[in-house]
């Protein structure tokens, strides 16, 4: 084991700082899964690394085949999936902490020391920040955005009514192992994508949540990734609809073990999801999966949030976006839509709307 650490941030109740377990997962990202497995072991504390190939069809079993002897090599036999992969690699993991890096991201120096100093006995989950990274490794803003705080403390009763909280994603999550092991493995069908959603859906119900101001890691985009997929609106919709369907399922099978009661209606005033269906009725309505759903009152349930929770210029923005939406016809929704959630498409006053936004102006 390590020798404690002064934390980055304060925290009450510390003990010794554990062992961390890192899990690469990778699928068809040699030109980036060097940089991932480096970023880990060029840290200044040790860790298990263990990483995963779903039998890409690339050549990224030779480039990870280079790190043999520092790290431990998990090479599917049959491509199965993200969720698969996070079982594979949880299943060898040894240590207390464990976090899953997604092969096209990398951590920020200093990360695995800032990881262990935040260690807690009862917490289950961490969320923190990420760098955004262009395909060159550049670094820019924040992930999530600093205005939006994160889940901290006791969130259960949220996911239970809601369905959904304010986090982050894969590469900005670090797991208690012991929390961990009341929830996998997963099942790789409900998530061949997207296995980061079920266990943020689900250790929360078992312990606390913390989170942390400080970026451990970066977050890359480029155009491969699963979670862009271009213009295809509705296909990324109906994918995010079905992928919530499946995360309100977990938190009921999990909740029901643990003897708490859900809501009927769970993910009924789940903003993001409200979302993804009228992004889905816009441009795809009749491939649309939810039965009864029309523009106009998802429209006015996304209005109402937004209007409700934003503030400053966020407000403002909110008021003028629905307004306008709700005055024009169908391809001026769409087009406004579009506009919404595709940065590249956006006029150049928008562009520096969202930059002024973002940055908390």
């Amino acid at each position: 084991m390590t020798s404690s650490t002064t934390p980055s941030e304060p925290s009450a109740g510390l003990t010794a700082s554990p062992r961390l377990s890192i899990i690469i997962t990778n699928y068809n990202y040699a030109k980036f899964v060097a940089s991932a497995i480096d970023s880990v072991l060029s840290q200044d504390e040790a860790v298990e690394l263990i990483v995963v190939d779903d039998c890409s069809t690339d050549n990224s079993r030779d480039v990870i085949s280079e790190y043999a002897g520092r790290v431990t090599m998990v090479f599917q036999e049959v491509n199965r999936g993200h969720g698969a992969g996070f079982n594979a690699g949880f299943s060898r993991a040894t240590s207390e902490l464990i976090m899953f890096l997604d092969a096209d991201d990398c951590l920020l120096p200093g990360a695995i020391k800032t990881i262990l100093s935040n260690y807690q006995p009862d917490v289950a989950i961490y969320h923190y920040r990420m760098r955004y990274m262009d395909e060159a490794g550049t670094l820019s803003g924040i992930h999530p955005s600093p205005a939006m705080p994160l889940a901290d403390g006791d969130i259960s009763e949220q996911l239970r009514s809601a369905g959904r909280y304010h986090g982050t994603i894969t590469s900005g999550l670090v797991f208690s192992r012991r929390h961990l092991a009341h929830v996998m493995p997963m099942d790789p069908e409900a998530f061949r994508q997207g296995g980061d959603g079920y266990l943020s859906a689900v250790v929360p119900l078992y312990g606390a949540s913390r989170s942390f101001e400080t970026p451990i890691s970066g977050y890359r985009l480029h155009g491969s990734q699963h979670s862009r997929f271009s213009s295809a609106y509705a296909k990324r919709s109906r994918w995010c609809i079905a992928h919530d369907a499946e995360r309100y399922r977990a938190i009921r099978e999990h909740s029901n073990r643990l003897g708490l009661r859900v809501a009927a209606d769970l993910g009924a005033d789940d903003p993001d999801n409200i979302h993804e269906r009228l992004v889905s009725m816009l441009f795809a309505p009749g491939e649309h999966p939810v039965e009864g759903d029309s523009i106009k009152q998802l429209a006015h349930r996304s209005a109402r949030y937004e209007k409700g929770h934003a503030t400053g210029m966020r407000s403002l923005f909110a008021y003028i976006f629905w307004e306008l939406f709700g005055l024009l016809p169908e391809s001026g929704k769409r087009r406004l839509m579009s506009w919404k959630i595709d940065a590249k498409s956006r006029p150049g006053w928008m562009r520096y709307l969202a930059k002024r936004l973002r940055a908390g102006g």
